[in-house]
């Protein structure tokens, strides 16, 4: 088996030699952000869009990032190469405030920044073929236009969903729709993709879609999604990174129109599988 490597702080070292310290103010306090970013063939796909993401969301909580979307660039791809993930692979990216002054204060310019990755491992296939079911909590992030590590919520649900038998948990509140704990969500309403824009992570893969879509002459616009418009959508996907997209056909138990995958889902998963088929995104000037 290969030995797996992670950046920490400007070098890139074996992972099992990695270490923080125990006062790092993102193990005391989870003062830290976070980023998720799929690669190909040992390249980072759409880099330029999750740096941007990465560097905003450390910027709101006054934490440095001190390299260059350039350096980072590089660093990932030598990392992916010694760890021999050559093929498709998930980057988890970790931004911290370093070691805590008096267990609650930090200097930003003392931030720690690490990188790991692991091979991906797809989604059942039924999922994307015939559809995944989706359940609902209430409950909106705090932050939540920024990628944070704080998963709390998230964590303690995966046991009920599980046991639903479902592949994410729908985020809502007071008769709003947000997203999920990993995922942006899109329905699909008269033949519109529409897609929640207030309070939630501005996903990049959400971005994409968007773009194909227009291209497509498909209509897709960010705007209020209730939870009347979810059960009553014509159709519902949700989109990810480490997921891509993933058709829903039930939510709580409830059927989404007729329970199957519908005609505007099945051309954005085309789409979208297109454009990475093409393994465009990989290079560093690539931005959607």
């Amino acid at each position: 088996m290969s030995e797996s490597y992670c950046f920490l702080n400007g070098k890139i070292i074996p992972e099992k030699d990695a270490s923080l310290p125990l006062s790092d103010i993102g193990i005391l306090r989870a003062f830290s952000v976070y980023d998720g970013i799929a690669s190909f063939e040992g390249k980072p796909f759409l880099f330029q869009n999750h740096y941007e993401r990465f560097v905003r969301s450390a910027t709101a909580l006054g934490i440095a990032i001190p390299y260059s979307n350039e350096e980072l660039y590089e660093a990932l791809c030598e990392m992916l190469q010694k760890s021999h993930l050559t093929e498709r692979a998930n980057i988890r990216a970790v931004a911290t405030g370093g070691t805590t002054i008096a267990g609650i204060e930090f200097k930003p310019e003392n931030s720690t920044i690490f990188f790991t990755a692991v091979n991906f491992v797809p989604l059942p296939k039924e999922f994307y073929e015939t559809g995944a079911k989706l359940i609902t909590h209430e409950y909106k992030r705090e932050f939540p236009e920024y990628k944070t590590v704080n998963y709390i919520t998230g964590v303690l649900l995966q046991k009920r969903r599980k046991e639903a038998g479902a592949v994410e948990i729908l985020y809502v509140k007071d008769g709003h729709v947000y997203e999920c704990a990993t995922s942006n969500i899109f329905i699909v309403k008269n033949g519109e993709l529409v897609t929640p824009h207030k309070d939630v992570l501005p996903g990049i893969t959400k971005k994409l879609v968007c773009v194909l879509a227009m291209k497509e002459g498909i209509v897709c616009r960010e705007g209020d999604v209730s939870v009347d418009d979810l059960f009553a959508a014509e159709e519902v996907f949700i989109t990810s990174s480490f997921k891509d997209i993933v058709p829903i056909v039930e939510i709580d138990g409830k059927m989404i129109k007729d329970g199957k995958k519908g005609l505007k889902t099945r051309q954005i998963m085309s789409l979208v599988q297109n454009y990475l088929d093409s393994r465009q995104g990989l290079d560093l000037q690539t931005r959607v």
